[in-house]
């Protein structure tokens, strides 16, 4: 993001509730991400490590390794209580809610064009009926076009077994049409399923074991390679 453009005076409060309604929403965030905030849209970089640095001096936020030289920031007790969610939803993560948190933040935020992750109260909020125990937690909102919603899969294997793949795909596909507000969407053209995966080759994989299946084509399927996430997943062996 261009750093040359005028820049306003922070609103401490506002810029404060726009990283904790963030991290409510993604779990986790990584500063490429912060710079695109709208509230930060005309902000130095010395501005936003400040607010970051009130924010963790409060106990709102915290810190910890990403990968290597790298790191993100999640919500403490205090900052989640500040956002009316439960105390599962704060604190540092596991390495595989790490992997998926970051997946969905790089899909939405980092890549081609902005998606925006739907909560659990997004969905209660737009879709009353879909309420249920184990409900998926990926899904989001595209607003390209007339907007779409959509369901994001993560698949980190390194190898194959792209049957497995399609076999959970196949699943995703009969479980949304077999819900009366999905099915209205798929008929409509306004549902889809990504699969984010880290390797290129992978996606290429997996695509072509998609398109044998005929039955998969019910909905709308991309795959979506995320080597960003390389560094995450290479830290851990």
């Amino acid at each position: 993001m261009p750093h040359d453009i005028p820049q306003t005076e922070l609103v401490p409060a506002e810029a404060t509730e726009a990283v904790l309604n963030h991290l409510a929403r993604y779990r986790l965030t990584v500063f490429a991400v912060l710079e695109r905030l709208p509230e930060f849209s005309a902000a130095g970089l010395r501005e936003i490590k400040n607010v970051l640095r009130d924010c963790e001096r409060q106990t709102l936020i915290g810190s910890a390794p990403l990968h290597h030289h790298a790191k993100y920031w999640y919500l403490e007790t205090a900052g989640a209580k500040r956002c009316g969610l439960a105390e599962q939803r704060c604190g540092f993560l596991s390495e595989p809610a790490k992997l998926r948190a970051l997946a969905m933040l790089q899909f939405c935020c980092l890549s081609d064009r902005p998606r925006h992750r739907l909560t659990a109260d997004d969905l209660a909020r737009s879709f009353p009926s879909l309420q249920r125990p184990g409900l998926p937690s990926g899904y989001y909102f595209d607003p390209v076009g007339s907007g779409r919603l959509g369901l994001a899969r993560l698949d980190v294997g390194r190898r194959g077994r792209w049957d497995r793949v399609v076999q959970s795909l196949r699943a995703d596909i009969s479980d949304h049409l077999h819900q009366p507000v999905f099915k209205r969407l798929i008929e409509a053209g306004r549902f889809e399923i990504t699969v984010l995966t880290v390797f290129r080759q992978k996606a290429r994989r997996i695509e072509e074991a998609l398109a044998q299946r005929k039955d998969a084509g019910a909905v709308p399927l991309q795959v979506v390679a995320l080597p960003e996430l390389l560094p995450l997943i290479t830290s851990r062996c």
